[in-house]
């Protein structure tokens, strides 16, 4: 551990590799910076998407916890604070839960964060998640999931769900911008 209790460090994501291999399903990451303190680690990439905003979105690409009670929770105030001081210019957060290995999204919902869906989450693709052959599936569907940190006139639009379909046998898949970020109607 590099930082100390109580305060979140910035580190190399070299620094950090060994024990991502050790503790994280994905190992290592190798691109972006590491946030870490008592409660665990995170690394911070610019987003994998080429659709998403790379120069005012970040994904939280790993997020390795040590196993104290709310940590997680903890962990992240602690990262949000530190993203809008060293970062004011990014407004989205965005980060993946794999289900098919039991990550079901329970931490970022007990942080906050917004289910914010893909389309190929609420409807197989015509490739089978990388399967072209109709073979063995190369990828589960990840769900996507987004924290604000600031007003972002675009995000709704970014993250729509652009399928009535999957809209209607899917309610809570559309994206809501949280009431503190919508702008006030005049009336």
């Amino acid at each position: 551990m590099f930082s100390t209790p109580g305060q979140l460090s910035r580190v190399p994501i070299e620094a950090v590799a060994a024990i991502l291999d050790a503790r994280h399903y994905l190992g290592a990451a190798t691109r972006g910076f590491a946030l870490e303190d008592e409660f665990g680690i995170m690394v911070f990439a610019n987003p994998n998407s080429r659709r998403l905003p790379q120069h005012r979105w970040i994904e939280l690409t790993r997020w390795c916890l040590f196993g104290e009670k709310n940590a997680g929770s903890r962990q992240w105030k602690r990262a949000t604070a530190w993203v809008r001081t060293n970062m004011p210019t990014v407004t989205t957060v965005i980060s993946y839960s794999d289900p098919s290995v039991g990550h079901t999204g329970s931490l970022y919902r007990a942080c906050n964060w917004i289910w914010a869906p893909t389309w190929h989450r609420l409807r197989t693709p015509p490739s089978g998640n990388g399967s072209w052959d109709g073979g063995v599936t190369q990828q589960a569907a990840k769900d996507r999931w987004a924290f604000p940190l600031q007003v972002d006139i675009e995000r709704t639009a970014i993250l729509a769900v652009n399928d009535v379909a999957c809209v209607r046998k899917f309610p809570d898949a559309e994206y809501r911008e949280p009431r503190k970020f919508m702008k006030p109607r005049k009336l």
